[in-house]
């Protein structure tokens, strides 16, 4: 009995040590063969790189090891299933070997392209031996799945060098564990340094949000009480062409080195910039064709048109031997933007000079675009594109209020093809067009029109069409359109007011209604809104009376309705969606004389740069984690949130003011 007894209790000690060891074991069951088993790449593992040919992956012996011959954004990818609302814990050994520069060696959750969250481990530089690190997060609402990433490098942090990883394993945290946030679309703030800041440091870091603001009502008070209030007396100066021409060149001069000093100081948004130059590298080495199907890219969301000038600029970076990470590679990204920037100012005087304005006050309305701290922060400082957009769509509007239909339409698409947000555009457009056709070389010019915009899209995407169908890139529209489901991205608008900032789109807005029930229906009133405008413009026309009054300045006026209306009340909207509408706003002044819309563009670039310094500020700055989210950030969002929104209904009741001109027959213009 007692050595049948010892037996039983053998067995069961054997049956509790074998169940600890599965219970071990099952933490690790989260992530597939976290033990790095498989010659290459391990099993259940893929490679995510910005350069595809300058990097290797080894794996022996439960060792994985990354390789970047040059400074790289190299990553070992594996998609996990977690749980909503549930703190995890990343752990693994790392040593490094000669890792220079940017992020280093890194555990991260790398979840950019799923919904825009992105964090580090501490990170490792030079050569360091076996060091146990850890990345402890937390998931939020909604969140169940994240992207684990052994890493080398960063967004806009690219590293060079050797890092080896092993014992990867990935289980649920304690209770208590101090667990950086994964939900609100967290950017890649470096969580853990904050965590030490002292209270001093994080209410300094705070405190910038309020400066923001300050510095806004200065530019307001510079805009609109100096510019705007001194107008007619700087435009009275007695300038010859020749001179405004030299003083133009000048400003543009001035222009172009303000920006060019601002890019070396802040280096662009360190997301942004970081994609311009990874995605320019990977077309310069492995061409085009590759760009959206290799694994990785799927989330790559910007058309092809851009993608080209990215691609051509790497290629003069790598034939003039320069690196990625040095300060003029960064200019050279943020040259187009720049360029676009006097461009759109040369066409504002342009046209300024042929609607009668004098010598000075052309130069002073260039000036006012190319200073405009609104326009300087986006090209100069956050390094996007937006001024370029807003360039092909102020030649296509033009162009087409001159009659040449197809010039105007070849010229949309291009605008479609830089950015999608030109789409929004495309019902104001279509309506000018039908509406105005007038005999029959206005229907074939408007056919034709139509046939060359398809043509220029699907020219400009066949490079890069690979594998994919003939018309891949409408689903790649469609796909981009609904990357980001939140009501507002940091676009601070009455969506932010109500609450709505980094909010999911499907959570209650109002009792019954949900923010993309109320966006949509704000974006088909809007839509609908402008055309009617225009329709009301020219019916006049349509019915034949006499001295009818021209209406082509209605084209900019509806637009910039249409696009502010869907930015204030619409839903995935981004901080810069708005900015054209500055410009649409100064061509509508030139074309009427109405300073009213001149007054608009000035208030409107007020609540846009706001936006801009603020939104950069918590996303990509070392401060977000102390900032994002706290009681300066809300306040602040509320504030300019506020504001954009009482700018938009004062421009309604100007729009609503304004067609009752129309009814009577009588001309807007001066």
């Amino acid at each position: 009995m007692k050595r049948a007894l010892k037996r039983i209790l053998c067995v069961f000690a054997v049956f509790l040590i074998l169940s600890a060891g599965v219970f071990a074991r099952a933490e690790d069951m989260l992530l597939t063969n976290p033990a790095l088993e498989g010659e290459g790449v391990p099993d259940g593992w893929e490679v995510r790189s910005y350069l595809k040919d300058a990097c290797s992956v080894e794996s022996d012996r439960g060792i994985v090891t990354l390789i970047s011959y040059e400074p790289n954004d190299l990553r070992l990818c594996q998609t996990v299933a977690v749980e909503e609302n549930t703190a995890y814990t990343l752990f693994a050994e790392i040593s490094v070997q000669n890792v220079m520069g940017g992020r280093g060696a890194t555990l991260s959750i790398d979840n950019y392209s799923v919904d825009g969250c992105y964090i580090y481990s501490r990170n490792l530089l030079g050569s360091m031996d076996w060091t146990g690190t850890e990345l402890t997060f937390r998931t939020g609402e909604g969140q169940t799945s994240v992207v684990v990433a052994l890493r080398l490098g960063g967004y806009s942090e690219l590293s060079a060098g050797t890092a080896r990883f092993r014992s990867v394993r990935l289980a649920p945290a304690g209770e208590g564990a101090g667990a950086v946030s994964l939900s609100g679309g967290s950017s890649s703030a470096e969580d853990r340094k904050t965590d030490e800041l002292s209270e001093a440091e994080k209410i300094r870091l705070r405190s910038y949000l309020h400066l923001f603001i300050v510095l806004a009502v200065v530019d307001a008070v510079i805009l609109i009480f100096g510019f705007y209030r001194s107008r007619e007396r700087i435009s009275s100066a007695e300038l010859t062409a020749q001179t405004g021409r030299r003083l133009f060149l000048t400003a543009a001069l001035a222009a172009l080195a303000l920006r060019s000093l601002l890019s070396s100081i802040w280096m662009g948004h360190d997301t942004d910039m970081g994609c311009w130059i990874g995605w320019g590298n990977y077309i310069a080495q492995n061409g085009p064709s590759t760009f959206y199907t290799a694994p990785g890219h799927e989330w790559y969301d910007y058309p092809p048109g851009y993608m080209a000038v990215l691609g051509l600029i790497a290629r003069a970076l790598n034939a003039l031997k320069i690196s990625p990470t040095a300060k003029i590679t960064v200019f050279a990204y943020m040259l187009p933007a720049a360029l676009a920037d006097i461009a759109t100012a040369a066409v504002l005087m342009r046209r300024a000079g042929r609607n009668g304005f004098s010598e000075s006050g052309r130069l002073l309305l260039g000036c006012l675009y190319l200073f405009n701290p609104a326009v300087v922060m986006l090209s100069g400082v956050w390094g996007q594109i937006d001024s370029i957009l807003t360039l092909f769509l102020l030649l296509s509007f033009l162009s087409l209020i001159d009659g040449k239909r197809v010039r105007a339409g070849v010229l949309y698409a291009l605008a479609v093809m830089i950015k999608w947000q030109a789409l929004i555009y495309g019902p104001v457009l279509a309506c000018f067009y039908i509406l105005h056709i007038r005999s029959k070389k206005d229907l074939l010019d408007t056919a034709a029109a139509v046939a060359a915009a398809f043509g220029v899209i699907l020219l400009v995407s066949l490079p890069f069409r690979g594998n994919q169908s003939l018309f891949w890139v409408v689903g790649k529209f469609f796909s981009s359109a609904g990357g980001y489901r939140y009501a507002s991205v940091e676009a601070y608008n009455f969506l932010a007011l109500c609450g709505g900032n980094w909010t999911g789109v499907d959570n209650t807005m109002i009792p019954g209604v949900s923010y993309a029930v109320f966006g949509t229906a704000a974006i088909l009133l809007g839509v609908t809104i402008s055309l009617c405008m225009q329709f009301f413009a020219v019916r006049g026309q349509l019915m034949g009376e006499k001295g009818a009054p021209d209406d082509s300045w209605m084209l900019f006026l509806s637009a910039a309705f249409c696009m502010y209306m869907i930015f204030t009340f619409g839903q995935y909207m981004h901080e810069r969606y708005v900015f054209p509408v500055m410009a649409l706003l100064m061509m509508a002044y030139i074309l009427t004389g109405k300073e009213k819309w001149l007054l608009e563009a000035l208030m409107l670039s007020v609540t846009v740069f706001l936006n801009e310094v603020t939104a950069m500020y918590v996303i990509s700055n070392l401060a977000a984690a102390a900032v994002r989210g706290g009681r300066e950030h809300s306040t602040v969002v509320a504030v300019c949130s506020f504001a954009e929104t009482a700018c938009f209904l004062y421009f309604a009741r100007l729009c609503a003011d304004a067609l009752p001109a129309f009814r009577k027959g009588e001309a807007e213009h001066a």
